[in-house]
């Protein structure tokens, strides 16, 4: 098993502190990550991205966004933990 390092688990100790996760969305894939938060199980309902935005969701009065700055994905807690779950049940399928 891969170590971590000290300077990488501080980092990530870090990103999580301020609520921002960088590069966990992968940029190929968010057609397919929005494709099932609009499905009719999820209920997101897309909007227009603004600039730097890839992906712009709202849901009964909340919004969320993936933005890229040209070398990765920001995202925040929310979309982290849909992010997971769609990779649980997209990649292994009941």
């Amino acid at each position: 098993m891969k170590k971590i390092s000290l300077k990488s688990q501080r980092k990530m100790e870090q990103d999580a502190a301020r609520g921002k996760w960088y590069n966990l969305v992968k940029l190929e894939r968010v057609p397919e990550f929005v494709a099932w938060l609009t499905d009719a199980d999820h209920e997101w309902m897309g909007q227009s991205s603004d600039v730097g935005e890839v992906m712009r969701l709202h849901k009964y009065g909340t919004t969320i966004s993936v933005l890229y700055d040209g070398r990765r994905t920001i995202c925040g807690r929310h979309v982290m933990a849909m992010w997971y779950t769609f990779l649980c049940f997209r990649d292994n399928p009941f």
